[in-house]
């Protein structure tokens, strides 16, 4: 699928499916947290909407109140995590989320929250791909849109990176560690694994500085889902920011 990708295709190349904050600059690093995609499930009117805008590179968006910030069971975790990564308890996630309001617009936090693919699903099955989809995405079904996102968005995505050197990126998905690293490395160096707490993590860092870090989805039997796991996992997170290993 060789069209005029620029123009077909802006709004998979642009920041759809990401929540926004602060993405911030090499020279005031920020930590972005990713998904794979938006939970919930677009609508067919959604989705044509976001198909037909033009491709903007904004980056100025995020959530209006730091509540929204610990609103849902994966937005907790996710500041759970943080709180231990900034050195605090997981147990003060709130008071973290208030204070620093991550992913909140304006704030200037230094986070932003993303996902790799633009457009939101109940869950991954292919399944949910909607016939009204193909016919506003130009795609057959769910893999065929996978592919062209894996092809072309995630380039776009490592572009990301190199704009705006962030400090950690952060993924979620220990099965998409192929994926987090298409959208985010620099390709020079293989994955690091170490288990904490019983799961496993994965990191590398790039030529640039970047740390990028593949963390277990926070649910399920296999997934950070105690405060155990998700403190011991943000203080070993710190640790890699500081040793440089």
């Amino acid at each position: 699928m060789d069209m005029d990708i620029k123009q077909e295709y802006d709004w998979l190349r642009d920041f759809h499916g990401c929540d926004g904050g602060d993405i911030g600059s090499p020279e005031k690093s920020s930590v972005w947290v990713c998904g794979i995609e938006w939970g919930g499930g677009h609508t067919v009117e959604n989705l044509r909407q976001i198909a037909a805008e033009p491709y903007t590179g904004d980056t100025d968006f995020g959530y209006e109140a730091w509540q929204e910030c610990v609103d849902c069971p994966y937005n907790i975790s996710v500041c759970k995590l943080l709180t231990a990564l900034n050195g605090g308890q997981v147990e003060d996630y709130r008071r973290f989320a208030e204070e620093v309001q991550p992913f909140v617009h304006k704030a200037g936090s230094g986070y932003f929250k993303m996902n790799l693919y633009p457009i939101a699903f109940k869950n991954t099955d292919a399944g949910l791909w909607q016939q009204e989809f193909s016919e506003i995405t130009g795609f057959a079904d769910k893999q065929e849109y996978v592919n062209f996102c894996n092809r072309y968005r995630f380039a776009e995505m490592n572009a990301w990176v190199e704009k705006y050197r962030p400090r950690l990126i952060i993924g979620f998905g220990t099965s998409y560690d192929n994926e987090f690293n298409a959208a985010f490395s620099d390709g020079f160096r293989s994955f690091k694994q170490e288990e904490i707490a019983g799961k496993k993590l994965k990191w590398k860092r790039n030529e640039n500085g970047t740390l990028l870090a593949v963390l277990p989805f926070p649910s399920g039997s296999h997934g950070l889902n105690s405060n155990v796991s998700l403190q011991k996992f943000g203080e070993r997170l710190a640790e890699l920011l500081v040793n440089k290993e």
